[in-house]
């Protein structure tokens, strides 16, 4: 496995059905990491509560710093920036998409040459793993938190059909 498998994998899951917007859902409601997320899913094995914190510390200050930073200014730019040219601005926008992109592929890579990871994604470690990310992150379920991690289950293993996540019944 190489650095660019949790990049790869991470990309093939967003492409599918719904993730997309399950993903930003998460994100935007819940404060979660987007890569944690991926990673929790891709990292093959349950995690034990200090691995996930180890991986939630590594992820956290980059986040904070550069990601965050990137979208908010690219989200602040979406509708304009009168008087600015518009298509200069979204020209600019777009830059900074991309910047975004490379800042969250960076984080990956960090994550991955931390994991050690050797095996390849399953479903019952990726439902353990969330669990855990959620429970050191303090989230409560919800039953649309349980619903978007369905989803995001479902375009991170498309082949083994699965029971709805239930988070809050560990």
């Amino acid at each position: 496995m190489t650095a660019s498998d949790f990049w790869d994998f991470s990309t093939s899951v967003y492409r599918r059905k719904d993730v997309a917007d399950t993903c930003l859902a998460l994100q935007d409601r819940y404060g979660l990491d987007v890569n944690l997320l991926l990673y929790c899913c891709w990292r093959g094995k349950i995690l034990t509560g200090e691995e996930m914190a180890a991986a939630i510390a590594l992820a956290t200050p980059w986040r904070d710093e550069v990601v965050r930073p990137l979208r908010r200014l690219r989200r602040a730019l979406k509708p304009g920036f009168p008087p600015m040219p518009e298509e200069d601005v979204q020209a600019l926008r777009e830059r900074i998409a991309a910047a975004e992109l490379d800042s969250e592929k960076l984080q990956q890579q960090a994550l991955d040459a931390a994991s050690g990871r050797k095996s390849a994604p399953k479903p019952e470690a990726a439902e353990a793993n969330l669990k855990t990310y959620l429970a050191l992150e303090r989230i409560s379920a919800d039953s649309r938190l349980e619903a978007l991690l369905t989803v995001l289950r479902a375009g991170a293993f498309p082949e083994v059909e699965t029971a709805p996540l239930a988070i809050s019944a560990s």
